[in-house]
């Protein structure tokens, strides 16, 4: 048999060997680091961005949160100063206190007549009750701002422009039921006729008539003084009328001769 003999490598080969192993290490670990460098720039951008972009949509999000709760300031403040305002509104359309003169509720429900009825039962025309036969404030079921009270309520008469000390005339035929002073309205004097009465208020407290006198239309009862509630207006003589339990506007029973 023939015997092979195992040949050892020349020295100069392993250094070769060795030297290419280190080389295809190096250019592995290059590599490798390469990779590593490149993965962790994109992480870090990425990163970057996310947070930037997580920071705008917080930004935007407490922004708009923001805007919702001064939007449902605004409305919870509007709805306080409309309920604010309605409350006033109601404190200040009050009724009249009650006094022996007639009351001046907005409504008069405790009628049994409607108002064009109550118009109809004075069957006569009445006269002006002062020379001037000018119209300061009219008649009105609904509340109306009284400057001297400060209020808004009904003003169940009518107001008639006059000087003070000027005639007050009886706008009907009638009778002398009443004269008082009433706190509101000053000295008021009542002629009763048939259905209906007719009440002088802020007249001058010495009078021309007395209780239960006839009096005829067109007669002086009295003379222009002032009327308490109403003295912040310029002077003038208010006038109700009263049929049955109905006030009425004296305009619509007044013989208009203009």
């Amino acid at each position: 048999m023939k015997k092979y003999k195992h040949k050892s490598k020349k020295p100069t080969e392993r250094v070769g060997f060795y030297i290419a192993l280190s080389i295809c290490l190096v250019a592995v670990g290059l590599a490798v680091y390469s990779t590593y460098t490149s993965v962790s720039d994109y992480l870090s951008e990425s990163d970057d961005e996310y947070y930037s972009s997580l920071v705008e949509t917080t930004a935007q999000v407490s922004k708009d949160v923001t805007g919702v709760t001064e939007a449902e300031t605004q409305v919870k403040e509007a709805t306080l100063d409309e309920q604010s305002t309605q409350e006033t509104r109601d404190n200040v359309l009050s009724l009249y206190e009650s006094s022996t003169f007639p009351k001046t509720e907005d409504v008069d429900a405790q009628s049994d007549l409607d108002s064009l009825s109550a118009v109809f039962k004075v069957s006569e025309s009445l006269i002006y009750p002062v020379d001037s036969k000018s119209v300061l404030r009219e008649y009105s079921e609904t509340g109306v701002y009284n400057p001297t009270l400060k209020d808004y309520r009904a003003h169940t008469g009518t107001d008639f422009t006059a000087k003070s000390g000027e005639n007050v005339y009886a706008m009907c035929d009638g009778v002398v039921k009443n004269i008082e002073f009433d706190e509101r309205y000053g000295v008021i004097i009542e002629v009763a006729s048939d259905e209906y009465s007719v009440f002088y208020c802020g007249v001058d407290s010495k009078t021309n008539v007395h209780m239960k006198d006839q009096v005829k239309q067109g007669e002086v009862i009295g003379t222009v003084s002032e009327i308490p509630c109403e003295k912040s207006d310029p002077v003038h003589l208010h006038v109700e009328i009263k049929v049955g339990d109905k006030l009425i506007d004296p305009l619509t029973v007044i013989l208009n001769d203009e």
